[in-house]
């Protein structure tokens, strides 16, 4: 029986793989699922299965995308990691760097707000969107650093999040959609290290 589950893991893997591939070669509304079926060695029937649809695809990319931010935040519930601003920083350098090197993520990232778009007109139940997602993870995060070195007055655990997930989201979308001047990994991974800083409370010289 646990043969069974990780092989069905696997294949969800793959499958994943696959979606993610063709999704940044080709553009997420020219794939279909009978090609993401054909490259990953499954039937369609398998993707249906693991995924329900492509939009599920799409839904557990996204979730990919905030793993760091979630093992993060599972770590210091944990009380495994350090409640540390530099870490989360890092995370954030990390993964503007990780869009930036790869334009094609640029297309990617535009259909995934398209989704947060429909799931907000919607109203789907049980089904958050990136932004909100992203402020549940900042909160369990700053609420440990909180409990931690602390925060700077007058900075809350809810202010800091909502702050952070709206200033991330934004240089975000402006790379993403080549309004704005500037490199996501130089000069928006400086201007998050710069707000970061006087967020956490410093020690005592």
């Amino acid at each position: 029986m646990r043969r069974t589950k990780d092989q069905a893991a696997e294949t969800g893997r793959q499958i994943l793989q696959a979606a993610e591939t063709l999704f940044l070669d080709k553009g997420y509304d020219k794939v279909s699922l009978e090609e993401i079926a054909t490259q990953s060695g499954v039937t369609r029937g398998a993707i249906h299965w693991h995924f329900k649809n492509k939009q599920g695809l799409l839904l557990a990319l996204r979730n990919g995308a905030q793993e760091p931010f979630r093992r993060f935040a599972d770590e210091l519930a944990e009380g495994k990691g350090c409640p540390s601003i530099e870490t989360l920083i890092d995370i954030i350098q990390d993964m503007f760097a990780r869009f930036e090197k790869d334009p094609r993520q640029r297309g990617l990232l535009l259909v995934m707000m398209r989704l947060d778009i429909v799931l907000t007109e919607n109203d789907e139940e049980g089904q958050d969107t990136f932004p909100e997602e992203m402020n549940d993870l900042l909160l369990r995060i700053f609420t440990a650093v909180d409990a931690g070195p602390g925060l700077a007055a007058p900075w809350t655990p809810e202010k800091a999040a909502s702050m952070v997930s709206a200033i991330v989201g934004g240089l975000v979308t402006e790379w993403a959609l080549r309004r704005g001047k500037f490199r996501l990994c130089v000069d928006g991974a400086l201007f998050i290290r710069t707000l970061l800083s006087g967020i956490q409370r410093q020690p005592l010289q």
